[in-house]
């Protein structure tokens, strides 16, 4: 079998408003448990991907917390384990904090793997991708590297500013945007599988081009000139790319045709795990197609909801199509609607927050409103 190792990539321009201030979108909380980062890291750790680096871009500190020493990802510590590659360098500059300069920072953790192949993925496109199968792919047609894309037909609403691949005979030949003018593309999932030794060229190459381009960039630019196949994922894949289309997509997981598309016995979806009492139903709650993490205590009604760990909903409140992290208190007699409370955000005075199902309305970590 060839040496492998992967890449998680969290240097996207991704904005959650004040959900990411604090944080990467790696570490945000998704469905009352997980961080986002973990569907990426289960898909290495269920495709046999041992030895795997976290591209970091900026505030590592609730990563940190997050990853621990990586004990929860199943990985085999004798074949490398998760290694948490951050640029110190230029940690404070935009132009250069990106992924090309990242990996040349790091680039001991490349040479040092003598790998035959790299597998490179965002944190930020949910999928349950056996990266195995693209590999399969990748050595079949000879390629020095591959990009996997998905064929979508609502192009016009998902995945707005991401990649999309125009493609001949399965190989790329050119990259652009996706400004939702066309209802179907081939989206790019911001996933490669490079030839390790072809990915140590690509980084010098990028330089010469621009020291301000990044992977991305430098694939658009010689798509034209080198030969660059394309793979065609057809399971779940949604881009986490808003806070909208976080509000949107996490929601989505309450159908069970979706979740079971995801959540698979063969397939587990790892996260580390934390000590606390299962949750408390008292006399007055009412709860209908939500997710109640551990710790929770509900004495009103929560519908079409995900809630937290530790959260505290009182009497005769009303959740509905909301997103609430963990430790938050809901006071007797709100009512919130498409609403994300952030950690430890605590409803007390102003009693009735509605936001729109399109545009949820956000109460910062730690706000008392």
């Amino acid at each position: 079998m060839a040496k492998v190792i992967g890449l998680v990539n969290l240097h996207s321009d991704i904005d959650f408003k004040g959900l990411t201030e604090r944080r990467p979108v790696a570490s945000v909380s998704f469905l009352g448990r997980y961080g986002v980062i973990d569907f990426v890291l289960s898909n290495l750790s269920n495709s046999n991907i041992d030895n795997v680096g976290v591209l970091i871009k900026e505030k590592p500190r609730s990563l940190f917390k997050h990853m621990g020493l990586g004990n929860s990802w199943n990985f085999n510590s004798k074949s490398g384990g998760i290694s948490l590659l951050y640029n110190e360098r230029y940690a404070n500059n935009p132009h250069y904090n990106h992924d090309i300069n990242n990996m040349i920072e790091n680039i001991a953790f490349l040479q040092k793997s003598k790998a035959d192949y790299v597998v490179i993925a965002p944190e930020h496109i949910i999928t349950t991708m056996n990266y195995q199968d693209v590999i399969e792919e990748h050595e079949k047609t000879g390629a020095e590297i591959t990009m996997v894309y998905q064929h979508i037909n609502n192009a016009d609403q998902a995945f707005i500013g991401e990649h999309c691949l125009d493609i001949k005979s399965k190989r790329v030949v050119e990259v652009k945007e996706n400004k939702g003018n066309r209802k179907e593309r081939n989206i790019s999932l911001d996933t490669y599988v490079i030839n390790l030794k072809t990915l140590m060229k690509l980084l010098n190459k990028a330089q010469n081009i621009s020291a301000f381009f990044n992977l991305s960039d430098t694939l658009a630019y010689l798509c034209d000139e080198r030969e660059i196949m394309a793979y065609e994922y057809k399971g779940y894949a949604r881009c986490l790319n808003s806070i909208e289309a976080y509000h949107k997509y996490s929601l989505e997981f309450l159908d069970l045709d979706i979740f079971s598309q995801v959540f698979k016995s063969n397939w587990p979806i790892y996260t580390n795990t934390n000590d606390t009492p299962p949750s408390k139903y008292k006399k007055n709650a009412q709860v209908k197609k939500s997710f109640i993490a551990n710790g929770t205590i509900v004495d009103g009604t929560v519908e079409a909801s995900i809630i937290g760990r530790n959260v505290e909903i009182g009497k005769g409140a009303i959740v509905k199509n909301c997103i609430l992290l963990s430790g938050c208190k809901v006071s007797a007699g709100s009512h919130l609607e498409n609403v994300i409370l952030d950690k430890e955000a605590r409803v007390e005075k102003h009693k009735e927050l509605i936001g729109d199902k399109d545009s949820p309305l956000y109460v910062k970590e730690g706000d008392v409103v």
